[in-house]
């Protein structure tokens, strides 16, 4: 089953109806901490993926045009190209080409 995820691509989801229920269900049993420690540990992990994508892709990098290519991973097709480009510009210590 295909489904639209955040507006902008299709996901595959081949779990069936009755484990996500049994997920949702476990996922939340767990106190409001425990889940907002899962979360944070997956955000963790994700971030590990991208940055080695990001520097497989590209090779090395400074720490600060990393941050950058994260920005751009991460968050770049929320704003408008100008918007992108005044968030980079005011970030401490963050290194990017405007080519991007």
């Amino acid at each position: 089953m295909l489904k639209i995820y955040c507006g902008r691509q299709l996901q595959m989801n081949d779990t069936p109806l009755s484990i996500e229920l049994q997920m949702s269900e476990m996922i939340a049993s767990r106190t409001a901490e425990d889940r907002l420690r899962m979360a944070g540990s997956m955000f963790g992990a994700g971030k590990k993926l991208l940055e080695a994508g990001i520097l497989h892709e590209k090779g090395s990098l400074s720490e600060g045009q990393l941050r950058a290519q994260l920005f751009l991973r991460m968050y770049g097709e929320s704003f408008s190209r100008a918007e992108v480009v005044r968030i980079l510009n005011s970030l401490p210590n963050m290194q990017w080409d405007q080519d991007d």
